[in-house]
Order: structure tokens, then C-alpha cells, then sequence
């Protein structure tokens, strides 16, 4: 399974869970590193932008250069087991922001079992569309085996900060 996500360009590499680590996020408290992901390099984009201050624009910041940010294409191999959670087993308020600590416990409680080294969840932002979310924990012991097979050049579309 190919996998991907978006970072910038000193972080293209490195697949740690660092920066979730230091942040926190959706699916796991802060001080708990992880990998965020996406199945495509659309829900990806869209993972990022919903991050952007609302005035942020190609014309006042690095985010019109191509070396700005790099898309990594990420390798799952598909004999790995992927924990699943379905729109049905979650709280209602799941696709809040901010998001509820709610999600956060049920990352951790996955992190903490150990089972599989990816956890499936659908995107906040387009929750009843197709594409899902791939947390991988790198504290796993198959995580030696997800890889980066690429990084490419990249820049965000002016026509997204086009108001």
C-alpha cells in the first residue's frame, strides 16, 4: 500500500513522529510520536492546508516555491495487518475542531496495544468521502519495514489561496 505524506523540505526524510510528538494531534496526546498520513496526495494536500493561517497566501510566504514542500510516497507493505475504525465507533463529535481529547485516548489505547503498525481512520475534513487517514506508530517493530520510495518536487496550486 502506498501512502503519503506532506512535510517540509527538511522534514521530507524523516518518518520519526517527531513533529506529532511535539504538537500532539487528532489521534494521539502530545509527547506520543506518530506518523500522520494520507491514501493520496489530494487528501494529503488538504491535511496541510487546513493548517495555513486563513491570510496566508503564495505572494507572502515560501509556500509558492517548489522546494517549499515535498510530498514523500511512503510504503506499507500490504502483508502488514492495518487497524481499522469505522464513522459507526466513533463520538459523534469526532470531526470537531478542536478535536476532542476522545480521539487522542483512542489513538493512544491503539499506540499502547501494539497490534499493527498502521491505524486506518477517516479525515475530519471529508469524513464521508472515500479517502482515510494512516496513523503509523514508529515504536512499532514492523515499522523497520514502512519505507519512503519517494520524495517529489512540490508547490500548492495559487488557486487555492485565491479568495
Amino acid at each position: 500500500m502506498l501512502l503519503y505524506r506532506i512535510a517540509k523540505s527538511k522534514y521530507a526524510n524523516d518518518l520519526s513522529g517527531e513533529g506529532a510528538r511535539r504538537a500532539g494531534g487528532r489521534w494521539n496526546y502530545k509527547g506520543t510520536p506518530v506518523v500522520y498520513t494520507a491514501d493520496s496526495t489530494a487528501l494529503a494536500t488538504l491535511e496541510t492546508l487546513v493548517h495555513f493561517p486563513l491570510n496566508l497566501t503564495p505572494k507572502n510566504r515560501a509556500i509558492s516555491q517548489r522546494s517549499a514542500v515535498r510530498p514523500a510516497t511512503i510504503e506499507l507493505p500490504d502483508e502488514l495487518p492495518i487497524t481499522t475504525i469505522d464513522l459507526a465507533d466513533l463520538p459523534d463529535n469526532w470531526a470537531t475542531y478542536p478535536a476532542s481529547n476522545q480521539l487522542a485516548e483512542i489513538g493512544n489505547d491503539w499506540i499502547q496495544k501494539q497490534e499493527t503498525v498502521a491505524f486506518c481512520v477517516p479525515s475530519s475534513i471529508t469524513p464521508n468521502a472515500e479517502g482515510r487517514n494512516y496513523i503509523l506508530n514508529p515504536a512499532h517493530p514492523d515499522f523497520t519495514r514502512v519505507r519512503i520510495i519517494k520524495i517529489n518536487e512540490y508547490r500548492y496550486d495559487s488557486r487555492l489561496f485565491e479568495r
